[in-house]
């Protein structure tokens, strides 16, 4: 939605040629709180790398309360468990960042992590050895924590999150002031296809033969079939040397018949005897 400052410059436009000078203050101020970031995807997930890095828990759950609020809280129920499983990594990845940047778990970013978590934690199968997280000294060492120390599990789960926004912004309804410029491109194009359309429709067509020309066609010669033709008919594309021609060798064919009437093979009718022979 990287269009949307493009609106927004021009709403501040239009409020102060109409001289709401008051308005335009309190839109600036709420510009510049703007938690949704203009829904840019990337200034949102730098936002929560800033509350991980800085171990700032209140300001990452609040954040991720208002994303969830405003947009996640409105998907379809089985999107919900996909969005559960990045909102918890992102968790997991705040432990990770917290127990190395103080060189070792037993810190009291951790502590207040599983002391302000527990309540809502404690239940779930998938957090049960995190529990045991401040116990131990080197968990990047330890089987049920080294890949979430690994950099691959933490940019996958950064990939995963700005995906999802992505997606999320991508598909959500937009007013019309937003829209506009996008309908406006439509119509363009739509009124370039009609031209394009209509310039074919009105090109000869000489080299092609029509449907109905096709139908045409096919009833003038089913009435040919139906009807008495001269035998030449079929073959009236033949040039006239080379019918004549054809006509000579047909009647010398015949004489030749003619000629060989006596003959064992050729000479007798249908329906006479031997005697009358």
């Amino acid at each position: 939605m990287a269009h949307l400052q493009f609106v927004d410059e021009l709403v501040r436009e239009y409020l102060l040629f109409r001289g709401f000078t008051s308005t335009v203050k309190a839109f600036e101020n709420d510009l510049k709180a703007d938690k949704d970031k203009g829904f840019r995807v990337d200034k949102i997930v730098e936002q929560i790398v800033h509350y991980i890095n800085a171990s700032d828990l209140n300001g990452l759950k609040e954040y991720w309360t208002h994303l969830d609020s405003l947009v996640f809280s409105k998907l379809e129920v089985h999107v919900q468990p996909a969005v559960r499983k990045i909102e918890y990594s992102l968790y997991k990845l705040y432990l990770v960042t917290a127990a190395q940047s103080t060189g070792g778990v037993k810190n009291e970013k951790v502590a207040e992590f599983f002391a302000k978590m527990l309540p809502e934690l404690q239940g779930q199968s998938e957090w049960r050895d995190w529990f045991m997280l401040p116990y131990i000294q080197k968990p990047e060492e330890n089987p049920s924590f080294s890949l979430y120390f690994t950099r691959a599990w933490q940019d996958s789960v950064l990939v995963s999150l700005h995906n999802l926004l992505a997606t999320v912004f991508q598909c959500m309804p937009q007013p019309t002031l937003t829209s506009y410029e996008s309908d406006a491109a439509l119509v363009k194009r739509l009124q370039e296809e009609i031209a394009l359309l209509k310039g074919k429709s009105l090109q000869p067509q000489n080299d092609k033969i029509s449907p109905s020309g096709h139908q045409s066609r096919l009833t003038q010669y089913s009435e040919r079939l139906s009807g008495p033709l001269p035998l030449i008919d079929d073959f009236s594309a033949i040039p006239a040397e080379q019918l004549d021609s054809g006509l000579r060798e047909a009647k010398g064919l015949r004489g030749l018949l003619r000629q060989m009437g006596g003959s064992p093979v050729m000479g007798r009718k249908p329906g006479r005897s031997h005697s009358q022979n």
